[in-house]
């Protein structure tokens, strides 16, 4: 049996998924740090950085600062590639780019010592950053591919009633 009629990508889906999820995670890279400096720096410039002595409520908004600013854009960016590149089984394939920027960006934090397992806030630094990045990703992915998935809903026969009156 061969994987396309099994459902599984292949080889080279799978490969191009991979360079998807690099992008995805050198975009995280690099919106991470730009997105908590601009964030304080707005803080600094309205007189409101005292917001952060309020810690939990502080790290959930930020939280979801950093989800619309680094972790949808980085799986945006990564499902475009991945979406160029590959036509067959999007609904597989769009998770791994995802995925991958989601878990080399958590171990390369924990490498240089900014993320600590044993006292870990579930919301900020794992459910937006997968979910966020994943989403992303199939939007990504689905942007790239919508002129061919458009016109395989419109080839659909339509069923007309008669009344004959």
């Amino acid at each position: 049996m061969s994987t396309s009629r099994l459902g599984l990508p292949d080889k080279w889906s799978l490969i191009h998924a991979a360079i998807g999820g690099g992008i995805c995670f050198v975009v995280m890279f690099i919106f991470s740090d730009l997105a908590q400096g601009v964030m304080e720096r707005i803080l600094i410039y309205f007189g409101v950085i005292g917001v952060v002595m309020f810690q939990e409520q502080f790290a959930l908004a930020r939280g979801m600062v950093m989800l619309g600013t680094v972790y949808l854009p980085g799986g945006f960016f990564g499902g475009l590639y991945t979406g160029y590149k590959v036509e067959e089984g999007l609904r597989t394939i769009l998770a791994v780019p995802g995925a991958i920027g989601f878990v080399v960006l958590t171990i390369l934090t924990y490498l240089l010592g900014q993320f600590d397992p044993s006292s870990i806030d579930f919301a900020y630094r794992l459910l937006f950053p997968s979910l966020g990045n994943i989403v992303g990703s199939y939007l990504g992915g689905y942007a790239m591919n919508w002129p061919t998935e458009e016109e395989e809903t419109e080839e659909v026969d339509k069923l007309t009633l008669d009344l004959g009156k």
